[in-house]
């Protein structure tokens, strides 16, 4: 893909690199789509579980995505300079990170699940169901970090494939095992929600014992060696002075959400029946994955197209790919929120078929989904930041969007203006349309037109000839 993204069509070129990701997306949304199908027949406090426990889960990994960023600048950059001995190095620096942070993170949390939950102010039913879930995917935060760390790898390798088919696999296989943990089919027993859990910690266990022997074997275009994953100093602050500000602003994104879930579990409470507004959150959430499939696509092909023109010093094709993809992924995004529009109330039940689940669903839908496509231009935008290195713009817009606007508007309007679950969403709709205002302002002073790597392009690489 090197001279494709270097001097190909520039739509042509971003599907290409995108549509892995949107294919690995779309097999992990649909995963937690039938999770949610197997959870919603033992009832909403089953299917709050999985709502509840993803911000926390998102705060921890959010080290992992972070830090995975500085993965994706060094080694796109590097790969755009012809310089593949420090592309395999940054990334057996990132592994090390990685694989460091998420095993203490495991440590942590796992005997705090419970109070966790107690802090976030969730129900006691709820607590019952959701701890031993929670637990769970403590145990399976080294898994996930890893796979954070393959993907941003190879993705600024430019091989968005490998990814995907280990990541439909880990969703097929995951999927396949649900309903024999959940509700206990053959020999194996009952778990509830527990062996919905259970099923994500062994699939990406195995998918990440097949990442790291593809990344030692060089057959992906990364051939890593145990020297690589040694601690450097050097250059583990380079990939802490890139990931660090990310790993910061998405950890505050992650408390945000956090908090808002909180707030979610707040009104859940008064609502009618426990479980019943968080339940109606999370399917929501789900639905409007699916629109992120294609965002993931996006983010993933700016990032890279982005790193590995400034690599080569193409500032000027860099800045073509910003407004074209930027444009056209916006338009895709608001396709998608209009279809979700005028479906909610037939998608929601497919998964659940509980009244009051249905019309707060309805109204959670009415008055959020379209933000979606304002949300879609602050994460393209934020790819822009990150396939440049220059992580700082993504950190502090990431907090004023969370903090400055979601958070605070939704306790304004919840609080002060007693507007109930209604207030919430509003809040969460004018944090996005903030954060994509500032996103566009930022990206316009042209700033990120710089590269975090010194050296100068590799006099071996070719120079592209493909058509534009």
């Amino acid at each position: 893909m090197r001279d494709h993204i270097l001097g190909g069509n520039i739509i042509r070129t971003a599907l290409n690199l995108g549509w892995p990701v949107m294919a690995a997306n779309l097999a992990e949304t649909i995963y937690n789509l039938t999770d949610t199908f197997w959870l919603g027949r033992l009832g909403p406090e089953a299917v709050a579980a999985p709502s509840i426990s993803w911000p926390i889960m998102f705060l921890f990994m959010s080290i992992s995505a972070g830090f995975g960023i500085s993965g994706v600048s060094l080694v796109s950059q590097y790969t755009g300079a012809g310089l593949p001995e420090k592309a395999n190095k940054s990334a057996g620096q990132l592994l090390f990170v990685l694989l460091s942070t998420s095993l203490v993170a495991s440590i942590v949390g796992f005997p705090f699940a419970g109070d966790i939950l107690k802090l976030m102010g969730t129900s006691q039913v709820v607590q019952a169901t959701t701890t031993p879930y929670l637990q769970i995917m403590f145990l399976a935060l080294p898994f996930l970090f890893f796979h954070f760390g393959f993907r941003s790898i190879l993705r600024g390798y430019g091989d968005t494939k490998t990814p995907m088919i280990l990541t439909i696999a880990s969703s097929v296989l995951d999927t396949a095992l649900d309903p024999f943990f959940v509700f206990g089919w053959g020999p194996i027993p009952q778990m509830g929600v527990a062996g919905a859990a259970l099923t994500t910690l062994m699939t990406r266990g195995l998918v990440a014992a097949i990442g790291m022997y593809l990344l030692f074997s060089g057959r992906l275009g990364i051939k890593l060696k145990l020297s690589d994953l040694k601690p450097n100093f050097s250059w583990m602050k380079r990939v802490v002075s890139i990931g660090g500000p990310s790993a910061i602003g998405l950890s505050g994104t992650a408390l945000g959400f956090v908090a808002l879930i909180s707030l979610v579990s707040i009104e859940d409470k008064i609502s009618p029946g426990e479980g019943v507004l968080l339940a109606a959150y999370g399917i929501g959430f789900r639905l409007v994955n699916f629109i992120n499939i294609i965002l993931w696509g996006g983010v993933s092909a700016m990032s890279t197209m982005v790193g590995q023109n400034l690599g080569a010093n193409q500032d000027e094709r860099a800045g073509e790919i910003v407004k074209k993809l930027l444009l056209s992924f916006f338009l895709l995004s608001l396709t998608g929120s209009t279809v979700i529009y005028f479906l909610r109330v037939p998608l929601y039940q497919l998964f659940i078929n509980d009244p009051a689940v249905l019309d707060a669903g309805s109204v959670f839908i009415t008055l959020f989904v379209f933000s979606v496509p304002l949300f879609t231009v602050f994460r393209m935008a934020s790819g822009v930041f990150e396939g440049a290195g220059n992580t700082r713009p993504s950190m502090v817009l990431s907090l004023i969007r969370l903090w400055g606007l979601r958070i605070l508007l939704a306790y304004v309007f919840y609080f002060f203006f007693e507007m109930g679950a209604a207030g919430i969403w509003m809040g969460m709709t004018l944090g996005n349309l903030g954060a994509a205002v500032l996103s566009v302002a930022w990206l316009s002073r042209g700033t990120w037109k710089q590269r975090v790597i010194e050296e100068k392009p590799g006099l071996e690489r070719p120079q592209p000839t493909l058509p534009t």
